[in-house]
């Protein structure tokens, strides 16, 4: 088979770089209100993982960050095989006037290729690095995964051709021309695309869950050190999935505890919906009420 006819879809989402104020703090709200396994980095920053894909070791890292002035959206990385064709990343990367920087081995992962769009949106695809070293004992608190990363961009349907047509990524749903949800798998989007913003910047970062009565625990341990959610729980219409916002005080960062996402199986007879802006109601939650202004922005 030619490069040409190779596919370049990715495994999964692998991980998040993200730039916070303080890597400390944060890594510690994960840890004491989330039960995520934080472990420091020699660069100053901090690794954050939790319990792995369905029985698969915890990987090293799911998110990773790194000292910074303001909290910043630094690097979405997928994970691929060990046999990517790295040459057809290039050579689409170079159709779309970008270039693709090649990656060393290192302890965030093995070689692989680097590319940055022209809104600054750097996107990375290598094989994963090794898991921790030791099993993570259960935790009624731990998220499962690392699900989806909804990003805020220039131009919303310029990446959103870039992610389907340089790594294959497929379209699962659309609302009007500024929100785009693409699939690696089954799993109705792991890659979250909106417009509106100067710059590439990370609107949340999703954690899957175990069920509604996840909710209860994790809500409640959160009040009990002082945390309000920002939103939910609610029912997005797309994805159909249960959620819970919440933003970390320190950084803002905002992430999503999600459960309950639908799945597409027949990649044959599926057609991807598509939503209007006007449809709000239907589409953020389908319980109601609608978000807060913090979440809009």
């Amino acid at each position: 088979m030619s490069p040409d006819h190779e596919s370049t879809l990715p495994i999964r989402l692998g991980s998040v770089t993200v730039a916070v104020p303080d890597p400390a703090a944060t890594a510690a709200f994960l840890r004491d209100g989330l039960g995520f396994h934080v472990t420091p980095r020699g660069d100053g920053g901090m690794n954050a993982t939790t319990s792995g894909e369905y029985a698969q070791p915890a990987p090293g890292r799911y998110l990773t960050l790194l000292p910074g002035d303001a909290t910043e959206l630094r690097e979405i990385t997928f994970d691929v095989t060990d046999g990517y064709p790295f040459e057809e990343l290039e050579r689409r990367a170079a159709s779309y006037g970008l270039d693709a920087g090649r990656l060393r081995p290192d302890a965030d992962g093995g070689a692989g290729v680097a590319v940055v769009d022209t809104s600054g949106l750097r996107l990375v695809c290598r094989p994963a690095g090794p898991p921790i070293a030791t099993p993570l004992p259960a935790a009624p608190l731990r998220p499962r995964r690392l699900g989806h990363i909804n990003v805020k961009v220039p131009d919303a349907p310029a990446t959103a051709a870039l992610i389907s047509g340089m790594l294959d990524l497929k379209l699962s749903e659309q609302i009007g021309t500024g929100l785009f949800f693409f699939r690696v798998g089954t799993e109705h989007h792991n890659f979250g695309v909106r417009g509106g913003s100067v710059r590439p910047d990370a609107h949340h970062l999703a954690f899957e869950v175990a069920g509604w009565d996840s909710y209860r625990v994790l809500c409640d341990h959160l009040a009990d050190l002082g945390h309000k959610v920002e939103y939910g729980p609610g029912r997005h219409g797309p994805g159909h999935n249960l959620f819970v916002y919440l933003r970390d005080p320190s950084s803002g960062l905002r992430l999503e505890l999600y459960s309950d996402m639908a799945h597409i199986h027949d990649e044959a007879s599926y057609t991807p919906p598509r939503w209007e802006m006007s449809d709000r109601g239907n589409t953020v939650n389908r319980w109601g009420p609608a978000p807060p202004e913090s979440f809009l922005e």
